[in-house]
């Protein structure tokens, strides 16, 4: 899943940036090395998933064995935020040093090896401690758990929707794919100014006198200053990676 929707995520990422130099219009500049910093996400999303699957899973079942009688809804709901917190704590640091080869943040550079850019984000906060490394690397940890909780619960809530509640063992691997990658495509769509911020966050793109600002100011100022359309930049390439996320994600599962 991470390796055919790369070059998309790297799209979407470039033009969500501010001032971005990138755009539709110019694909071969927008796709230029767009799997720069892949090896981390491709060894950190495995334990992550397996983490988020897991932790879901156990959840949901202990929520329905526990006879309070909650809706599939809200079952989906509780076990999704469970999941994400352990998740996010996996994948965060990958998703980091991803994000700022992409979109080749200060002192990162097309061809920058995975080692490297871990060693400069480890750096980039002073470097005076193995806390300063390591809160840069959790740079975005908070924001990137509010994304995925409505952006998971939707996925979720509306597969289970389309497959009529009947769960992994009733549903084959064709729909999966067709209901997998309709529901996470509008999931992705509908949080696309979640992302947007989250990503610019883990990027450090925004200048210094936003960085105490809250999630919804962030969004807020963005609008304001640049527009609300800044908010959904980048929504198409994010559809598309959408698409084939949940297809590929939904049959295989």
């Amino acid at each position: 899943k991470t390796l055919v929707k790369y070059p998309l995520d790297t799209a979407t990422v470039r033009l969500q940036m501010p001032n971005t130099p990138f755009s539709i219009q110019n694909l071969p500049s927008l796709f230029a090395g767009s799997f720069d910093g892949i090896t981390a996400p491709l060894i950190s999303n495995i334990p992550a998933g397996a983490i988020f699957f897991a932790v879901k899973d156990a959840t949901k079942s202990s929520l329905k064995e526990s006879g309070l009688g909650l809706p599939k809804w809200a079952l989906t709901s509780l076990a999704v935020g469970a999941a994400l917190p352990p998740y996010w704590l996996i994948r965060n640091p990958s998703e980091v040093v991803k994000t700022r080869l992409q979109v080749g943040a200060d002192g990162y550079y097309e061809g920058m090896s995975t080692l490297d850019a871990f060693k400069l984000a480890l750096s980039s906060n002073g470097g005076n401690s193995t806390s300063d490394g390591v809160s840069e690397l959790y740079q975005g940890y908070g924001e990137n758990v509010l994304y995925g909780f409505p952006a998971d619960i939707i996925k979720f809530v509306v597969y289970d929707y389309l497959t009529g509640g009947k769960g992994k063992k009733g549903v084959s691997p064709k729909d999966g794919a067709v209901f997998g990658a309709l529901s996470t495509a509008l999931a992705q769509l509908l949080t696309t100014p979640l992302d947007v911020v989250r990503n610019r966050i883990m990027a450090k793109a925004d200048s210094t006198d936003v960085e105490d600002l809250s999630y919804i100011d962030r969004l807020a100022k963005i609008a304001r200053e640049e527009g609300v359309e800044e908010l959904f930049a980048g929504s198409w390439p994010r559809v598309w990676k959408a698409g084939l996320s949940g297809a590929l994600q939904f049959a295989t599962y």
